[in-house]
């Protein structure tokens, strides 16, 4: 499990995991630890992913809140270098999104195996990564 796991010992699994299977389906996600964000991404970040229930539904390239019919945030996703860590993940993009802000968002999750996937929200940018997240199938 990883929410019994140290920020170092997330930090290495990101970095030294091969990408597992793609995910498919809807997944529920779990905040694990927080990355330093700016205090007014933190506030934002703590409502959404701390308090809230959310996930992602792969299927439909949307995250959800609260529940799997509450969808928005529309991504595509690739598959290549990690914007923040040297790895290769998958690349959640916002452009085809109508969310406020899109081309300002960006996500990765790195599947594991077939049941855990181990992800990191933020912003575009250098410094952007804001938490760690996990991901297991709803």
């Amino acid at each position: 499990m990883l929410r019994r796991k140290s920020l170092a010992e997330l930090e290495e699994l990101y970095r030294g995991s091969p990408v597992g299977p793609v995910p498919d389906g809807i997944w529920r996600g779990h905040f694990l630890h927080w990355l330093k964000p700016p205090l007014h991404a933190r506030v934002m970040d703590e409502i959404l992913f701390r308090r809230t229930r959310f996930g992602i539904d792969f299927e439909r390239c949307l995250w959800w809140f609260l529940s799997p019919s509450l969808a928005a945030g529309r991504f595509s996703w690739s598959q290549g270098p990690s914007r923040w860590r040297q790895t290769d993940t998958l690349r959640l993009e916002y452009g085809s999104s109508r969310l406020p802000g899109h081309g300002m968002l960006y996500d990765e999750v790195k599947p594991l195996d077939a049941r855990t996937c181990l992800g990191i929200g933020g912003l575009n940018g250098e410094r952007g990564d804001h938490f760690l997240f996990q991901l297991t199938p709803a």
